[in-house]
């Protein structure tokens, strides 16, 4: 049994070390402050200080981009919770990974939090909502296109490629709504790992066949050296006529300049994306204008302090009770 009663706090997340120091009166919360401005914070990449500060941490809550830097700097860590779902930062830095087990952020309202973003974009496109909204700024009454016309979402089949817990959420969430459900993963899931919310499920090999079904086509896979580029190139050349390529997932499974091809080739009818190669997205992007792509700034499923307290509670509990800690990154597999 784990006696560690000191849990140490280096997150850009604001009221993170408050939250989890309400709910863990009897436990010393250390916060180790970042310095410098707000974006110095999320680009810093020199932390000094803050690993002097951190040298005696065994229970570390952190957020992932910074551990990826430091975690060889840190010699009495025994467990990490990061506050992101995403662990490609580690994958950048393989010389850096950590000798002890560092656990994803997996919270079932983050999962929530993407399946609303999904199910809100395909009915904001569906129904032609940003059409009306331009319409009212130029005080015009039009009941035209989309507007006038549109499908229900039990009328559409929409794709998920990744069923993991932000997978199955999705689904559940299109299924409430009476939508055919497909899902496309790597391996042959287990019975007891399906979920009862997908009609059908596709596997490596049948990818084009998948995209051929699909009137949207959401990814969820995290970067990966097997998901990266796994879009590109002719991929959406098989895509079902005017389907719409949704992804919440990691911006590297397809290059801009493939995703570009593939709009202006008339493979997809529109893109809506929360995440990209290059972030922040920049200036000069052509997917800023291009008419066929909706934008927004990874904000799908951001790490609420609220829920990152959760789900380090939960872990938490399992630590000081000897218990093996749930959703510890496999450094094999990517996630």
């Amino acid at each position: 049994m784990a006696t560690t009663r000191t849990v140490y706090v280096f997150s850009v997340i604001p009221r993170l070390a408050k939250l989890v120091q309400e709910k863990l009166p009897d436990v010393n919360i250390i916060e180790v402050q970042h310095k410098g401005t707000v974006e110095e914070k999320y680009n810093k990449k020199v932390y000094d200080e803050e690993i002097t500060a951190l040298q005696d941490a065994e229970v570390l809550l952190v957020d992932i981009n910074i551990l990826a830097e430091i975690s060889d700097k840190l010699p009495k860590v025994k467990w990490a919770q990061g506050t992101w779902a995403g662990v490609e930062a580690f994958l950048r830095n393989p010389e850096k990974l950590p000798a002890f087990p560092v656990s994803r952020m997996v919270n079932d309202t983050f999962s929530q939090l993407m399946a609303e973003y999904t199910v809100g974009w395909i009915l904001i496109h569906e129904h032609g909502w940003l059409d009306c909204r331009q319409y009212q700024l130029k005080s015009e009454w039009q009941h035209t296109g989309k507007i006038a016309y549109y499908r229900s979402l039990k009328e559409l089949t929409v794709g998920v490629l990744g069923m993991g817990n932000i997978g199955k959420e999705v689904a559940r969430s299109l299924k409430a709504f009476h939508s055919e459900v497909h899902a496309f993963t790597r391996t042959v899931p287990s019975p007891e790992c399906t979920s009862k919310n997908i009609d059908k499920y596709w596997h490596t090999g049948e990818l084009h066949e998948f995209l051929g079904q699909c009137d949207y086509i959401v990814n969820i896979m995290p970067s990966t050296p097997n998901t990266r580029g796994m879009l590109g190139g002719n991929a959406f050349k098989h895509a079902k006529k005017d389907a719409v390529f949704i992804n919440i997932g990691r911006g590297d499974v397809i290059s801009e300049e493939d995703l570009i091809m593939a709009l202006d080739a008339g493979w997809l009818s529109a893109a809506i994306l929360d995440v990209f190669e290059v972030e922040p997205l920049p200036k000069e992007s052509s997917l800023w204008k291009h008419p066929k792509v909706m934008l927004t700034p990874h904000s799908a499923g951001v790490s609420r302090a609220q829920d990152v307290t959760e789900a380090f509670l939960l872990n938490y509990k399992k630590f000081i009770s000897g218990q093996a800690v749930s959703h510890v990154i496999d450094w094999e597999t990517g996630y």
